[in-house]
Order: structure tokens, then C-alpha cells, then sequence
């Protein structure tokens, strides 16, 4: 499991109610199918594609390897139904936003998707992407939201001691993006669209950890030739989280790629509005009620809700109730319950997951 992203552990707690178990130390190869095969029903897959291609890949026998990689996955996967296991993928994206390719990246979805006994993805926008990229394999969908993270930060340190130590006005309106620092979160689209807007007191907080140099890199340019760009370009713990979300007045989410977004989820659950692209999945998750949609890609129209959003501060704070009762709808519960009636669907006889 992800340590730092507390959705899996919320999941597999609320199965562990239904008798589920998460088998500690799992390894995807067929001497462990065959060894955990009676005390091991289902093999549940997140984020599949570290099974089948190589980090980098920028040579060309890594890309070579990544193939083969493939195919060895494609082998464990039939190992694992034919010796009886349950194969399940949530579909977070269909294709991972760091591509390896167009090609192995589809095939790898394909592969899965076909070897699968259930898909489930937590809106109709993934929804939609799947049908048009997995084909045939896509009827095997089931529409399960995404829980939200509400009660699952500690509040942290008051707005004003925060604002100070980061250095943002107490009357100033503070932008949000938060989480890993990548370039298909559309960073540049951001800082640009924030740099041309006609903002007359707002900041905006990048805040997360680089995981690409050249993403890191425009933010420090971008904050060194305007103040007003605050960069905390590092691991937030759990223990900082709600506060920084806390000091803000709306979060920005600028990649316009579509699929699951926990980043979305997580303002709506802290009480932050949100200006997104207009996608299918962040409208069913936001709209218009709980935040401001942009066209996808489109730096104007981003500029223009950043202005709407910081024009209207009373406005802001309708939308933040209405983030936080979206969030409060996404009931961990009721998404566990969901989620164990299909695995028992399924006619497992034993009731154990493998994370």
C-alpha cells in the first residue's frame, strides 16, 4: 500500500468489518499465488503499472524490458485464475498521467482489464474513459465513490500563526495547490495564469513534495520573480496537512487530464472550494456549487475563475459549505459496504484481500 495516502488504509478498514484481511507482505509472483493459495482470495490492484514497465524507460532496452515485463505480468495474472484467485483492479486512471508509452501503457490496461473478474472505478467520468479505451472489458465496471478524508488530518495550528510563519497576509486571499509536485498537474498553466490575473492581494501556496526537477524548478523561478508566489516545496506531514488548507481560501487543481483526483477530495473534505477543469469526474465531485470549473488546458479561462474566485470572497465561503457537505455525502461506511457486497458477489469463499 501508498503509506502516505491514507485512501487504502481507510478502505481496507472499513472491509476489515466484513471479514476482509489485508495479507501483510504480498509478492505478485506465481511461487506466492501458489503458496498463499488457500488462505488468499482476491488480488486487488490500485496503481498497476510498477507491474509492467520499468521506471525511466528512457533507453531503449528499458523499453525493450518493459515488454517483457508485460508479458510476465500477463503470465502471473492467468496463474492467479487459474489457481483460483479473485483479480480486481480500481481504476484510479486508466492509463497512469507519467506515461510509458502510448502503447505498453494500453496494452498494460488492456492486459489487466481482460484478466480482471471486477473493475471498479469511484465516478461516471472514469467511467466514460474506460468504455472508450478498454472496449468489451469495460462491462465488468461498478461505480464505487471515493470515501472522503474527512477526520483524517488533526486540525493543526491556527490560520493567523500559519499565514504569519508563511508569510501571507491576514487579509490576503490565499490560493492552495497541494500535493506531489509533477508536470502532468499543469503547473506551468497555473503560474502563468496566476501571474497574468488581475489579483490585487493574493498569494499562491505550492505545496508538496518535487517529484519532477523541471516542475520544481518553474515554481522557484516563478516565486523569485513574483513575491507573491509562496513555495513549500517539500514532504508535508499528516500533522500539517488540515493547516495549510486551513490558512487557504480556495484549492487549485490545473491538470485537466480527468480521472480520480484525491487532491480534490481532500479540499472538499477540509472545507476548501476548489477551481478545477471542467471534467466530467470534477464535476460530479464539485460543479459550480463547491468551486469554479475552467476549460481544460485553457490559461485564460483558469486566469478568469482566479479572479472570479478572489473577487468574491463571500461567495467563496458558500462554496466552502458546499465543499464540505459533498464530502460529507462520500460516507466511508456506506463505500465499504459497497465495495464487500461485490468481493462477496464475487463467490469467494474465503473473505480475505490482498492490498
Amino acid at each position: 500500500m501508498i503509506r502516505q495516502n491514507p485512501y487504502q488504509r481507510l478502505l481496507y478498514e472499513q472491509l476489515a468489518a466484513f471479514g476482509f484481511e489485508v495479507v501483510p507482505d504480498p509478492h505478485f509472483k506465481i511461487g506466492w499465488l501458489w503458496r498463499a493459495r488457500r488462505r488468499v482470495t482476491f488480488v486487488h490492484f490500485h496503481w498497476p503499472q510498477g507491474y509492467y514497465c520499468l521506471r525511466g524507460r528512457t533507453r531503449r532496452y528499458e523499453r525493450v524490458l518493459s515488454w517483457v515485463k508485460l508479458a510476465l505480468f500477463a503470465v502471473r495474472l492467468a496463474a492467479a485464475r487459474t489457481l483460483g484467485y479473485r483479480v480486481v483492479w480500481t481504476i484510479h486512471e486508466v492509463q497512469p498521467h507519467e506515461r510509458a508509452s502510448g502503447n505498453l501503457d494500453r496494452a498494460g490496461a488492456l492486459t489487466l482489464a481482460c484478466f480482471s473478474h471486477l473493475l471498479i472505478t469511484h465516478d461516471l467520468g472514469t467511467v466514460e474513459l474506460a468504455c472508450e479505451r478498454l472496449g468489451r472489458w469495460a462491462r465488468k465496471i461498478e461505480v464505487v465513490p471515493h470515501g472522503s478524508y474527512i477526520d483524517v488530518y488533526p486540525p493543526g495550528r491556527p490560520r493567523a500563526r500559519v499565514r504569519a510563519e508563511l508569510g501571507i497576509g491576514q487579509r490576503s486571499f490565499a490560493f492552495l495547490s497541494f500535493g506531489h509536485v509533477r508536470a502532468y498537474k499543469a503547473v506551468q498553466l497555473l503560474l502563468d495564469a496566476f501571474t497574468s490575473a488581475s489579483l490585487e492581494d493574493a498569494v499562491l501556496l505550492v505545496a508538496g513534495m518535487p517529484m519532477d526537477a523541471g516542475a520544481a524548478a518553474a515554481i522557484r523561478e516563478a516565486a523569485r520573480r513574483d513575491r507573491r508566489i509562496k513555495p513549500l516545496l517539500e514532504f508535508i506531514p499528516d500533522d500539517r496537512v488540515a493547516e495549510l488548507f486551513a490558512a487557504s481560501d480556495v484549492a487549485v487543481l490545473a491538470r485537466g487530464d480527468g480521472g480520480t483526483s484525491g487532491a480534490l477530495i481532500l479540499a472538499l473534505s477540509l472545507g476548501l472550494p476548489v477551481v478545477a477543469a471542467r471534467s466530467a469526474a470534477y464535476e460530479e465531485l464539485a460543479g459550480t456549487e463547491a468551486g469554479w470549473l475552467f476549460s481544460s488546458g485553457d490559461g485564460v479561462s483558469l486566469r478568469a475563475c482566479l479572479e472570479a474566485a478572489a473577487g468574491d470572497p463571500q461567495g467563496a465561503c458558500t462554496k466552502a459549505t458546499a465543499a464540505r457537505r459533498r464530502a460529507e455525502s462520500l460516507s466511508w461506511p456506506e463505500i465499504g459496504e459497497r465495495t464487500a457486497m461485490l468481493f462477496f458477489g464475487l463467490g469467494a469463499r474465503t473473505p480475505r484481500s490482498r492490498g
